[in-house]
């Protein structure tokens, strides 16, 4: 049997951007280790890095889209507004506009390589439109994950103007998705949650798959090995995310301050971002300042190094689809505090971690401390938990090799069913002549 040949189309791959751009690269890999002829269509924005990450061979099965001065004006004016209206609107139509360019690319490799499918990683929201239609060739698209909002009791986050511009947004991705209809012709549609699923344009007709999109490297991340702490010393929590509203860092902060009198404890804030100042603030308001620990945006490997000596990671987001982060500190056998909502609490269960439940602002808080008090005065929970979590982490395609051979299954039943469906329309056809 021919190797399968897959052309991977994403506008970013790259290991230096955050979120969802490394996804390209973990299929790219992986998916070639497994005997499948692959050939990248990307952005040009990433052709350096790719280059310095690949040799020549390698580098040669990647294509670029270059920019326009309109996908310029529009990034520069999307600059002006709330980071959910930049994103949703202006991101959308620089993304339309290379998806364009990409699909004309995807048409020659095609062509020219006899490629059996096209498979769209990324972006991960569900309402986004692809241009990956009418290539004669089946389409995958996924994992995706988004369709989400605030908890009910923290949708005032959102301002009314951020407010009315995503619900016109989605309305208009309705639209899009029915002028544009990559998502609705799709083969497959693979999301990471029923939240997801239920975002999805309506009136797509491809075949509905679960597998989250994010992933941990198990050969990378090994569960730390640590002893008893002595009489005395700190439990030492620790957050790592950007410093927005949404991820939660304020909330964080508050709740600290009921633990802090109670208990030796540290707090570790890894990360920077619009609210990193204000968070000083508040952590000099509250009196916080000999109790929590300020380290910036630290690269990777100084992220983690950092982790593998705290005792408990906490995930208090109120709008996180998923993380790559999350699954990371499992593996290392951490035990987690997170937010009972969306990815956290789907990825986190009573067997790795205590969920906290966004019911309101002060109930949120009182949860969080609560939960911090708990695991700061018993070892014993945090052994129990830290286990867990190097043990869930192996479950439900969580890591990246069960992942990609998932990924893979669904690619030829995909394939699979394209050929019985050209099977049985060539039935037909004869059958009526």
């Amino acid at each position: 049997m021919k190797p399968l040949r897959i052309v991977i189309t994403a506008e970013n791959v790259s290991q230096r951007m955050s979120g969802e751009t490394v996804l390209p690269l973990y299929y790219f890999r992986r998916l070639r280790a497994r005997g499948v002829r692959v050939w990248v269509v990307c952005h040009a924005r990433c052709r350096d890095e790719l280059r310095e990450l690949f040799p020549s061979d390698d580098f040669h099965q990647f294509s670029f889209v270059e920019d326009t001065w309109l996908q310029a004006l529009l990034y520069w004016i999307g600059c002006l507004f709330p980071y959910r209206i930049q994103d949703l609107i202006f991101g959308q139509l620089v993304h339309l506009l290379t998806q364009l360019k990409a699909r004309a690319i995807v048409k020659r490799l095609i062509n020219e390589h006899a490629i059996d499918l096209v498979f769209e990683p990324a972006p991960i929201t569900p309402k986004g439109l692809s241009f990956m239609y009418g290539l004669g060739v089946p389409v995958v698209i996924g994992p995706m994950c988004g369709g989400l909002e605030f908890p009910p009791a923290f949708r005032y986050m959102d301002a009314p103007l951020t407010r009315l511009s995503i619900s016109v947004s989605r309305a208009l991705a309705q639209v899009g998705n029915w002028l544009i209809p990559g998502k609705l012709q799709a083969d497959a549609l693979i999301v990471g949650n029923d939240l997801t699923a239920t975002a999805l344009p309506r009136g797509y007709r491809g075949k509905v798959y679960r597998v989250e999109e994010s992933g941990v490297d198990l050969s990378l991340c090994k569960p730390i090995e640590s002893g008893a702490l002595s009489p005395g010393q700190a439990v030492r929590f620790v957050f790592f995310a950007r410093f927005v509203d949404w991820k939660g860092v304020q909330f964080l902060v508050e709740a600290f301050k009921q633990v802090a009198p109670k208990t030796h404890a540290v707090l570790e804030l890894i990360g920077d971002g619009l609210l990193f100042d204000t968070t000083k603030a508040q952590v000099e308001a509250l009196g916080l300042e000999d109790r929590v620990n300020f380290h910036g945006r630290l690269s990777l490997e100084d992220s983690i190094a950092l982790i593998r000596r705290c005792h408990v990671y906490v995930v208090p987001s109120l709008r996180e689809c998923g993380g790559n982060a999350i699954l990371e500190v499992m593996a290392m056998g951490l035990p987690l505090i997170a937010t009972n909502w969306a990815g956290p609490g789907l990825f986190v269960n009573s067997s790795c971690g205590i969920l906290v439940e966004p019911s309101s602002r002060q109930g949120f808080i009182d949860g969080l401390a609560i939960a911090m008090l708990r695991l700061a005065e018993s070892p014993e929970l945090r052994r129990r938990l830290g286990a867990g979590s190097a043990k869930r982490v192996t479950e439900n395609y969580f890591d990246w090799e069960s992942k990609t051979n998932r990924i893979l299954e669904i690619m030829y039943e995909t394939l699979h069913n394209r050929e019985q469906g050209a099977i049985a329309v060539g039935d037909l056809e004869h059958s009526g002549t």
